[in-house]
């Protein structure tokens, strides 16, 4: 049985990033708890707190510095009999840049095994994950958030990345709150087919001039790339699965990201649903006056006419879409219709399907893990998207978490 311990699905009592307006007795009122008699900042305003009572006692973190001060994180356990307050002392081990006042603001938080791990939001490409031991000490700082958790306590967490940096590069680590490890997961050396093969394309788009165009490092090993999807652990935590997106238009002219890929998305997925034959269906005007309409909105005008420019007929219908406000209460297809009689006709929307064609966007990777639980020596394997799927099938990627499925692809099962 395959599981997906995500922090981001909490059950929490309550989550509040309040402003300061309520106190804190006001805070466990509201959350159906009793406030202690002669506990600290009781009738304080406090900052934002989350409070989770599942499972035990119930736990509840907040901000008790001064408003427009400095932050001052508290932890409390409460339950009959049992007021446990501890203030987070920050580890001389926390990451550059992440100090009480970054992590103050914890919109989320969750038990797990015997350790309290509570995330932060600090930009829409970085956030902060305090972990707090049994006794709410809090014993590690992560510059980033949990994507998966192991049955041991074991955090995988996605690493922060710099929000207006001109790459995003991915990378997980897998964290032991017990013994204070932190362990790279991916990217992984040596490298396999899959990432080296990008890795070569890389160095013949990163030459000089566009690194310095693009405020690029210019090292091959720094590319876009993401998730698609969950991080699935196996019962016994030893194993994991994900798959991750390699980005192939780095190094695509303006023409052709913004004038071919970009306003045509929703337009190669519709053709990919026509035979070509018989009269073409409402769908294709549908999908392509809404392209064409993020486009416009994009300001887009110049790359469309730029990436259409080896056909100027298509190129010309194109512009005529671009330029005349659809009229309200006009279907998609009547409009073009009336704009041009041609949009009637098959053969017109077959050229432009081969007009707009592109490579892949996005080079898939399923990645596999074994002999995640120390003693056993750690190994990976990498297999592309379609490879994986002739092995396995197209279902979810936990089927490589089964018994058979490892040992196909690591030998005898890590011990």
């Amino acid at each position: 049985m395959h599981r997906v311990l995500a922090c981001s699905i909490l059950l929490l009592l309550g989550a509040a990033p309040t402003a300061g307006a309520d106190t804190l007795a006001e805070v466990l009122r509201a959350s159906g708890l009793s406030p202690p008699a002669g506990l600290p900042d009781l009738d304080r305003p406090i900052g934002s707190h989350v409070i989770v009572g599942e499972r035990g006692p119930t736990i509840v973190l907040y901000d008790a510095g001064e408003p427009g001060g400095s932050a001052r994180l508290v932890a409390l356990r409460l339950g009959p009999g049992i007021v446990t307050r501890v203030p987070l002392v920050w580890p001389r081990s926390a990451p550059e840049g992440l100090d009480a006042n970054t992590c103050a603001r914890v919109d989320s938080m969750r038990r797990h095994a015997d350790f309290v791990v509570a995330t932060a939001h600090v930009n829409p490409s970085a956030a902060c994950t305090l972990v707090l031991g049994r006794d709410l000490a809090l014993r590690a700082v992560l510059p980033g958030w949990p994507v998966a958790t192991l049955p041991d306590g074991r955090i995988v967490y996605h690493r922060n990345q710099i929000h207006f940096a001109s790459f995003h590069r991915l990378a997980l680590h897998l964290f032991d709150p017990a013994r204070l490890v932190d362990t790279r997961l991916h990217p992984r050396k040596p490298y396999q087919a899959a990432r080296t093969a990008h890795l070569a394309r890389m160095r013949r788009v990163y030459t000089e001039a566009w690194c310095s165009a693009h405020n690029h490092p210019c090292d091959p090993d720094v590319f876009d790339e993401h998730l698609t999807g969950a991080v699935l652990v196996n019962a016994r935590g030893d194993a994991l699965v994900f798959a991750v997106a390699f980005d192939n238009t780095t190094g695509w002219s303006d023409a052709e990201r913004w004038g071919r890929l970009e306003p045509f998305r929703e337009l190669r997925v519709a053709l990919g649903r026509w035979d070509g034959r018989g009269e073409p269906p409402e769908a294709l005007a549908g999908s392509l006056v809404a392209g064409l309409g993020r486009a416009r909105n994009l300001q887009a005008e110049p790359y469309v006419a730029a990436a259409l420019s080896g056909d100027p007929e298509l190129r010309d219908l194109i512009t005529a879409i671009l330029v005349s406000p659809r009229p309200p209460n006009v279907d998609e297809a009547r409009w073009l219709a009336t704009l041009d009689p041609r949009w009637r006709d098959a053969a017109t929307w077959l050229r432009l399907a081969r007009l707009i064609d592109v490579p892949d966007e996005l080079t898939e990777v399923v990645y596999v893990y074994a002999g995640l639980r120390p003693p056993a020596r750690l190994r990976y394997r990498e297999l592309p998207r379609r490879e994986f799927e002739g092995r396995f099938g197209r279902g979810s990627l936990g089927v490589a978490l089964e018994p058979a499925a490892l040992r196909q692809l690591f030998g005898a099962l890590p011990e």
